[in-house]
């Protein structure tokens, strides 16, 4: 039987590196005001992400499973950017519970170390809490698992402070009226779970929660099927597809927008080249936003787009021309935030791959909405690629 991950609720915090912990709320009355938080972030609340218990400056959230957060259809395996999206989350809901009094602190950066992939039927389980806060910056990190003893992924996520001058105006007000208002219509919120029954309720100890079979008996570990998806991404009408089979691409609306800078228009039969360079486009969706009040897309989000744009830019490359057929999978992530991405405008995404081996390949990504020379964020990661000849 594995062991439970440590605990990032349970280790000690330097009071000199966050001396102001839990700012003016105790921890339970910290629950119901990030209760309130996420249900005011539309793609937090879309997912119904769940905060389970508080230790500030630590806290612990689950993201309840659904079929939207599939990203390979053929394995039946979490996509890698709904990690990212939940680490994002932790980490940023962590800061609040680190600060003397909540302020507005935008992703500065954030890595992912991806151990494992997310499998089929299980709930994400994450915790996250602030190492540091300095005058100007607050430093975060995160685990996300679905079963005991199995790291999915760790985060190091950095924030700025904007401080209480260049906080909108309300928004502490808000927090608190949150935690008052759930204390009054759920007064049961006030008594937290103890550490790690939460956790354990979404694999309890000592029983074995499988992941759903794959589609089909005779490809246990879907290699067949991703043999054939890999080896048919030749025509803009192929990638099309692709897309569309991955719900939580769809979801965020995701898609092909322009090969060798003309619009893609229709998807059709004409054959897609490696060395063409393809642009892909997120959707400007009220259920991408974090950050309702500019509004912002959310962090995670755009980072989800810009490791999905990357993966198909290393699929494509694949399976033809003779190549064996291989799968890209992820090992680590790295985005920086560079400016605002509006909620209300379309966001595009381009990909570079910088260096591409037999086993290895390292893409840089770019992510803008008014122009290329004006990118809101810019993203670089490695992929170790899986051969799919069969066991």
């Amino acid at each position: 039987m594995h062991a439970v991950p440590q605990s990032l609720l349970g280790l000690a915090v330097n009071p000199a590196d966050v001396p102001a912990a839990g700012g003016v709320l105790d921890d339970a009355s910290w629950a119901r005001a990030l209760t309130g938080f996420l249900s005011f972030i539309p793609h937090t609340a879309r997912l119904n992400v769940r905060v389970e218990e508080v230790a500030a400056p630590a806290i612990r959230m689950q993201l309840p499973w659904q079929p939207a957060l599939i990203g390979d259809p053929h394995r039946r395996l979490v996509h890698g950017g709904v990690l990212t999206m939940f680490a994002d989350t932790l980490c940023g809901s962590a800061v609040l519970t680190g600060l003397s009094a909540p302020e507005v602190c935008p992703t500065l950066d954030l890595r992912l170390d991806h151990y494992r992939p997310g499998v089929e039927g299980l709930a994400l389980v994450g915790e996250a809490r602030v190492l540091r806060v300095t005058e100007s910056m607050v430093f975060t990190e995160a685990q996300i698992w679905q079963q005991p003893g199995k790291i999915l992924c760790r985060a190091i996520g950095n924030f700025v402070r904007l401080g209480e001058r260049n906080t909108p105006s309300g928004f502490a007000e808000a927090l608190l009226a949150a935690a008052n208002a759930q204390a009054s219509a759920n007064p049961s919120m006030d008594e937290s779970e103890p550490l790690g029954q939460s956790a354990q309720a979404a694999q309890p100890a000592g029983e074995k929660t499988e992941p759903q079979a794959p589609r089909d008996a005779q490809d246990p570990r879907g290699l067949l099927s991703a043999r054939r998806f890999v080896e048919g991404q030749r025509t803009h009408a192929d990638l099309a597809a692709l897309l569309a089979s991955l719900p939580y691409a769809q979801a965020i609306g995701l898609g092909l927008c322009a090969i060798d800078g003309q619009q893609a228009g229709a998807a059709s039969d004409v054959e897609l080249h490696p060395e063409q360079a393809l642009s892909y486009s997120m959707a400007a969706m009220p259920d991408n936003v974090g950050n309702p009040m500019l509004p912002a897309v959310h962090g995670g989000v755009l980072a989800a787009a810009m490791e999905t744009a990357a993966t198909l830019e290393v699929l494509r490359r694949h399976g033809r021309g003779g190549r064996e057929a291989r799968l890209p999978k992820l090992i680590d992530f790295s985005i920086d935030y560079l400016a605002t991405a509006r909620g209300d405008q379309v966001t595009r995404i381009d990909c570079e791959v910088m260096r591409e081996g037999r086993r290895m390949t390292n893409v840089r990504v770019s992510a803008w909405q008014k122009s290329r020379e004006q990118p809101v964020a810019s993203a670089r990661m490695h992929f170790v690629l899986e051969s799919l000849a069969s066991p």
